[in-house]
């Protein structure tokens, strides 16, 4: 696939998820039906320790903020992979409430679920953390719209899985809000027109998120996919883009990544300077892999590369920590036959491919004992098995971004924590 191709493909990734994603702002929070009082994800009291700024338990001690957090799990009534187990079993997940917990769920229909293949398989994917996409049509896109949907998602989707003070949880948000109406390779007075609209969703993510947990990954695709915006266009995209860390950057308990692109669509330098001009050092750093399958190792050789780059534009001022997507890279990517014309990678849907490393922040060291300079995490970025194009081979597929349990479950059949082609194989 071509560079605009792709583009193209992951603007629509990110903006039908989250329409299809997140259902409109319920009158009450409720569990088995009974209303709750307060939010999920509550509000931190106190000072922020900039050595826990998510306020765990524990203080990671390895520097890392990301270290013993727990990642929100979905449930079934609004997780994609839960919701397709329970559909898989006959059950409306629509009917489920919002605080019944996939763990719950699993534990309740464990003999149906082993005896189903297809529901064994995508109970991998149910396990794990569920990025929430926040995008620039939730709710139809008007004031108000992300902040309701955001709240929504903190308080009310969150009963899944709430926070307690043993185990705080922790939800990861995804946001695409730069695109004027979703358009790719927008021209300059489409994105001037956009600015004010643009800074409204961006504040209102802000002021939902308050001083709620959150781990926010920064505007998918905006740096992988920007080398059609030249001049003028490209400075305000940048400007827009450090706007936006800026805003993160004042919430008390939110570690923000900004996406960075991708090892094999994009050279470390040309990275560097794109996400120091949109100001990368006002938050943590950066996220690699969201829309590609590139190998773990060399999203991490590239990322290691691209923070010692932006520590010298910094004069060693400042150094960018990463978190590196495996929700498709188990098997690696698919490479093409004529990468000039086609883009080295298969994106659309390839046949083969499997889930990666398991999300976790637990990087110093590695479950295996490996430890890597400057990676925060390994996580998935989306919901792994959104389809990339309902027009890919093989079909028919979902439309791009619906999850699309046909791709889910190869995805599950294939898991395998392996890190690159020189490492050992991990099944799972």
């Amino acid at each position: 696939m071509k560079l605009g191709q792709l583009g193209r493909l992951v603007a629509c990734v990110a903006v039908v998820v989250t329409v299809l994603g997140v259902p409109a702002v319920s009158a009450g929070r409720s569990v088995a039906g009974h209303a709750l009082p307060g939010c999920a994800d509550p509000d931190v009291p106190g000072t922020t320790d900039p050595a826990n700024p998510l306020a765990l338990p524990v203080t990671p001690s390895s520097g890392d903020p990301l270290q013993g957090a727990h990642f929100f799990v979905d449930g079934p009534r609004h997780g994609q992979a839960a919701g397709a187990v329970a559909q898989l079993l006959g059950i409306d997940p629509t009917g489920l409430a919002d605080g019944l917990s996939w763990s719950v769920f699993k534990a309740t229909h464990l003999v149906a679920i082993l005896a189903n293949p297809q529901a064994k398989q995508l109970s991998k994917i149910a396990d794990q953390e569920e990025s929430q996409n926040i995008s620039l049509y939730a709710q139809g896109g008007g004031p108000g719209a992300i902040a309701a949907q955001t709240t929504k998602i903190l308080c009310d989707n969150m009963q899944a899985d709430p926070s307690t003070p043993e185990q705080p949880t922790v939800p990861v948000l995804s946001t695409f809000f730069i695109y004027p109406n979703g358009q790719f390779c927008p021209q300059l007075p489409a994105v001037q027109r956009w600015q004010g609209t643009f800074k409204r969703l961006v504040n209102e993510l802000a002021r939902a998120i308050g001083r709620k947990r959150a781990v926010i990954l920064e505007e998918i695709d905006a740096i992988g996919t920007s080398a059609c915006l030249k001049g003028k266009v490209l400075k305000l995209w940048l400007r827009l883009l450090r706007y936006e860390a800026h805003q993160y950057s004042k919430l008390p308990h939110a570690v923000t990544y900004m996406e960075a692109g991708y090892s094999d669509g994009n050279g470390t330098r040309s990275t560097a300077n794109l996400l120091w001009k949109a100001g990368v050092n006002q938050v943590r750093g950066f996220f690699t892999n969201a829309t590609h399958f590139a190998w773990s190792i060399n999203e991490i050789s590239w990322g290691q590369a691209i923070s010692s780059r932006i520590n010298a534009l910094s004069h060693g001022a400042y150094r960018a920590h990463f978190v590196v997507n495996t929700a498709q890279n188990g098997r690696g990517p698919e490479l093409n036959p004529h990468p000039v014309q086609q883009g080295i990678e298969n994106l659309c849907n390839p046949p083969g491919r499997g889930l990666g490393r398991i999300p976790t922040g637990n990087v110093s060291p590695t479950f295996d004992g490996r430890a890597f300079r400057y990676l925060d995490a390994f996580l998935w970025t989306g919901a792994p098995g959104r389809s990339h194009n309902s027009n890919c081979p093989g079909g028919p597929w979902q439309a791009a971004g619906v999850f699309d349990p046909r791709f889910a479950l190869a995805l599950a059949q294939n898991a395998n924590q392996q890190l690159g082609p020189r490492f050992p194989s991990q099944p799972y």
